[in-house]
């Protein structure tokens, strides 16, 4: 299943599990090990607490085919909440608590209505399981608590729900003048521009890296080419791979070995890509997917089917000589930006590079399959390809996932970058 945008609804949420219910750690539109189940709208983590809060709202299991019989509805719910909580049992710090929810700000579809009583008993009765249904006004009433707790903070956090409440109460610096609207959201989550097909991903990798809003010098790392490479090295692949392997033994510049390293132990060394090699090995990547997928399948290659490159924005004092600063300040305000931060990176000729660290991520996966996960800290950004099909049997999806200190920041640059494509 395609993962949900969060909305202002999905920020409430994820505000209450922060101020009320303690939590250090807040996702949305998680995944279920199941591909084919509906994602969860929210999960938060609290670890010093020792319990997990699983959090769904009811709108979208009224997408369920409308030919779906009411007990079969009743069992795949039920069915849902056990693998739920079976997970959450699984977590690394092993929870006391799994918290369900279900949180309802209007009321669901008449059909989802009917099921969830039948839901909650069944999974009392025969699972000890309590699924914990909110109707519109305990929902309504859980947003005082949450008020009152921002008001008492004295700092902002990474939501979006949140901030608007800092920005009607006057405390958050935030140069829009307006809280931010779905539109606002949505630019975080999609790249401005679409591509018409997967045969179109080799110029875009080409294009994407090549453009001076990417700092491209130096070249790119590719952990994906890295690991292949050295697996066509060392075993026995089918010879549909030749040409991949002569190309990847041929592009690619090793990073220099540390100044204390040991020339008696293999030490494992990194290459930087230019954007024209990358271009041409995702190509032969492609075209290779079904000899790939059967190396997979003969589990000869366990690596992930997918590419990543890894890149990063100019420094904020390096954009500054292609744009306003002031646009650069305005921006990253408008998305919540920390403006001390923010002020700090204006002023450091060589700051910190996590804010402005990225990866272009381009995954192939069975229809209905499980994609990979987001990446835990930061946002994700997907690349709408208009027709997905590579080969028969496998699809591509296209995201960016970036560091979200400077969101701002990284939405202005994939703006003018994605302007620059179709010149």
């Amino acid at each position: 299943m395609s993962r949900a945008t969060p909305t202002m609804e999905m920020f409430l949420v994820g505000a209450h599990l922060q101020l009320v219910e303690g939590c250090d750690n807040v996702s949305y539109s998680s995944e279920l090990p199941n591909p084919k189940e509906f994602w969860i709208d929210v999960v938060g983590r609290n670890e010093a607490g020792q319990s997990v809060f699983y959090v769904d709202f009811p709108d979208k299991f009224d997408w369920y085919p409308p030919e779906m019989r009411p007990d079969t509805l009743v069992k795949k719910l039920v069915n849902r909440y056990i693998e739920i909580t079976r997970e959450g049992r699984d977590l690394d710090y092993e929870p006391d608590r799994v918290h369900c929810q279900m949180w309802m700000p209007r009321l669901p579809a008449p059909r989802v209505a009917a099921a969830l009583p039948k839901v909650v008993e069944r999974l009392a009765k025969q699972h000890s399981i309590r699924l914990e249904v909110l109707q519109p006004a305990e929902v309504a009433a859980r947003i005082p608590p949450v008020v009152e707790r921002v008001q008492k903070s004295s700092f902002d956090f990474d939501n979006l729900f949140i901030r608007a409440l800092l920005l009607a109460q006057g405390r958050l610096d935030y140069q829009a003048g307006a809280p931010m609207g779905q539109e606002q959201i949505e630019a975080m989550y999609r790249f401005p521009r679409a591509l018409r097909s997967a045969a179109d991903l080799p110029a875009f990798v080409y294009q994407f890296l090549s453009s001076p809003e990417i700092v491209n010098w130096m070249g790119f790392y590719a952990p994906t080419f890295d690991d292949l490479a050295a697996w066509l090295a060392d075993n026995e692949h089918t010879d549909e791979l030749d040409d991949l392997q002569h190309a990847l033994e041929n592009s690619g510049v090793p990073d220099e070995a540390p100044e204390d390293y040991d020339s008696e132990e293999p030490a494992y060394l990194p290459r930087r890509y230019s954007a024209h090699e990358l271009a041409e090995l995702t190509r032969l990547f492609l075209t290779h997917i079904d000899a790939m997928r059967a190396e997979a399948a003969s589990q000869r290659w366990y690596g992930p089917l997918q590419i990543e490159c890894d890149f990063m924005l100019p420094f904020l004092w390096r954009a500054c000589e292609q744009i306003d600063p002031s646009q650069i300040e305005r921006e990253i305000l408008r998305y919540g930006g920390n403006r001390d931060q923010m002020q700090a990176h204006f002023a450091d000729r060589y700051p910190e590079k996590r804010p402005y660290r990225a990866i272009l991520r381009i995954e192939c996966y069975e229809p209905g399959g499980r994609r990979a996960p987001s990446y835990p800290s930061g946002k994700s950004m997907e690349v709408y390809v208009a027709d997905p099909v590579l080969t028969e049997g496998v699809h591509v999806a296209v995201t960016i996932n970036y560091v979200d200190d400077f969101t701002g920041y990284f939405v202005l640059m994939m703006r003018r970058l994605a302007a620059g494509l179709g010149s």
